[in-house]
C-alpha cells in the first residue's frame, strides 16, 4: 500500500521512492538511529491528540477504530460500520481503496446528506506546528479522497487541530484537490518506473532516516552541495557548464567567458574560493580558514565595537513545544569579573515551568540594565538570531520587562556573531 507519507515525501524528495525501492528489493539496508529529539516530538504529538480526543469524547459519540491486534482489512471494516451507523465521530478510521491506504486522526459527522443518509463526515488532523504546514494540507486531502469514496460526495471541509488548543482551523477541499490530484497522479507515473535519481540534499534531509547514505555518496562524489553556502541555481548552472565536482570549482580560474547565467561574478568568486579552501584542507587534513578581504565597513569583524569590561556573551536554550507555549528553560550569560580579572564568570538561570521562566526573565534584565549603567558601553553577543527574538517572544508572553527591553533594542547593545563571523572569514 501507499500511503499520505509516501506522496509527501515524494514531493519533497524524489530520491526517496528510488531508494525504498531499492530497500524492497533487497538491494540496501535503511539505516537506524536513535533520535531523542523526534522520540519526543512523537510522544508529545500523542498527547496532542489524545487531549483532542478527550475534548471530542465531552459532548459526542466517538466510536475508535483499534490499530492493534486487528487486521488492516477489519480496521476498515469497523470504520465503514461506524460511518454507516451514523457516529458523532470517527478515532483512527481506517481507509483502503486498491493501492492506496491511509489511518485518518478523526473524522467528523456534518449535515450534509452521503451514501450513509442525511449525514456525511470530514476529516480533522491534529498537529503539533504552531501553522498548518504543506504536508498537513496533503495529508488532508489524501484522506478527504479516500472518504469521498466511500460516502459517494465529497467533503466540503477539511481541518486541522493545532498543537496548545483543541480549535478547528478549517481549510475548504476544493480549493486544494485539483493540486493534490495532480501530485498523486505524477507520484503514480512515478511508481511504475526506475527513475534515475541522485539524492541531491532537500529540506527533508534534515529528518530523514536515509541522510547517512546519501551524505556519504554526496561526499563520494565530490558533489557541489559539499561547497558551503552554494545555493542550488548555482550548482544547476555551474554543472551546465561541466563544473560538476567540489575539485573542479576550487580550481576554476576567473573571469569565466563566457559568463555563467545567473551566477553574478562576485557571487561565483565567493563559491570559488570556498570550493578551493575545503579542498585545500581536505588535502592537507587540517582545519583552515582566512580572512575575507577587503574589509567591509560595518561587516565581519568590523562590526564589532571596541570591547567593554561590561559586555555580557548570551545563550538561550529552549523546548519549543512543552506547556503549549514552548519554554526557554535556561539563560545562561557570561561576564568578566567584577574583580578586574580576566577571568569570565558565568551564571545560569534554569526554569523548569512558565513561572519561574518568567522569573528567570525579569532577573536577567534587571541584571543587564544595572550593569549598562554601570557601563554604557557594553555590548551584550550571541550566536544567531535567536537571542533576540526569544527576548521579545518572553516579553510579549509574559507582559514584563516590556521598556527595558525596547531600550536595549533601540540602543542597538545587541551583536550577533555568527553574523560577524560568516561575513568575516572562509573555513574549510
Amino acid at each position: 500500500m501507499f500511503f499520505a507519507t509516501d506522496i509527501a515525501n515524494f514531493l519533497a524528495c524524489r530520491h526517496l521512492m528510488t531508494l525504498d525501492r531499492a530497500k524492497a528489493e533487497g538491494e540496501i539496508e535503511k539505516p537506524v538511529f536513535h533520535d531523542p529529539g523526534a522520540e519526543l516530538l512523537q510522544e508529545l504529538g500523542n498527547r496532542h491528540e489524545q487531549a483532542f480526543l478527550r475534548h471530542l469524547a465531552e459532548t459526542k459519540d466517538v466510536v475508535e477504530v483499534p490499530t492493534a491486534d486487528i487486521s488492516w482489512a477489519d480496521a476498515v471494516g469497523r470504520t465503514v460500520a461506524a460511518l454507516r451507523r451514523g457516529a458523532d465521530a470517527v478515532y483512527q478510521a481506517t481507509f483502503q481503496e486498491g493501492p492506496w491506504g491511509g489511518r485518518s486522526d478523526f473524522l467528523i459527522r456534518v449535515d450534509k446528506p452521503s451514501a450513509f443518509g442525511p449525514f456525511s463526515y470530514e476529516v480533522v488532523e491534529t498537529k503539533l506546528a504552531r501553522s498548518a504546514k504543506a504536508r498537513a494540507i496533503l495529508q488532508l486531502c489524501f484522506y478527504s479522497e479516500l472518504l469521498s469514496k466511500l460516502q459517494g460526495v465529497p467533503p466540503d471541509w477539511m481541518y486541522v487541530v493545532l498543537g496548545g488548543g483543541t480549535e478547528l482551523e478549517r481549510f475548504a477541499a476544493q480549493q486544494y484537490s485539483a493540486y493534490f490530484r495532480k501530485v498523486k497522479r505524477d507520484f503514480e507515473e512515478v511508481s511504475r518506473v526506475s527513475e534515475n535519481t541522485y539524492p541531491q540534499p532537500v529540506e527533508l534531509c534534515d529528518v530523514c532516516s536515509w541522510f547517512p547514505i546519501c551524505d556519504k555518496r554526496r561526499r563520494d562524489d565530490d558533489h557541489l552541495s559539499v561547497v558551503a553556502n552554494i545555493t542550488s541555481v548555482q550548482r544547476k548552472e555551474l554543472v551546465a557548464r561541466e563544473i560538476n565536482t567540489v575539485a573542479r570549482l576550487g580550481g576554476l580560474l576567473l573571469p569565466v567567458v563566457p559568463k555563467i547565467d545567473r551566477i553574478g561574478s562576485e557571487a561565483l568568486r565567493r563559491v570559488r574560493d570556498q570550493a578551493c579552501i575545503q579542498v585545500k584542507g581536505r588535502n592537507e587534513t587540517r582545519l583552515l580558514c582566512e580572512l575575507l578581504e577587503p574589509v567591509e565597513e560595518g561587516k565581519g569583524l568590523a562590526a564589532l565595537p571596541p570591547p567593554s569590561p561590561g559586555d555580557i556573551f548570551l545563550d538561550f536554550e529552549a523546548v519549543p513545544y512543552a506547556f503549549d507555549t514552548g519554554l526557554e528553560y535556561l539563560i545562561g550569560f557570561a561576564t568578566l569579573s567584577d574583580q578586574g580579572g580576566a577571568e569570565l564568570a558565568y551564571k545560569s538561570l534554569w526554569s523548569l515551568e512558565p513561572n519561574a521562566e518568567k522569573e528567570a526573565f525579569e532577573q536577567f534584565i534587571a541584571f543587564v540594565m544595572e550593569r549598562w549603567r554601570l557601563y554604557p558601553d557594553l555590548h551584550i553577543y550571541h550566536y544567531a538570531p535567536y537571542e533576540q527574538t526569544a527576548l521579545k517572544r518572553l516579553t510579549g508572553r509574559h507582559a514584563s520587562c516590556v521598556d527595558a527591553v525596547d531600550q536595549l533594542l533601540r540602543a542597538k547593545v545587541f551583536g550577533d556573531l555568527y553574523r560577524v563571523v560568516r561575513q568575516g572569514l572562509r573555513a574549510s
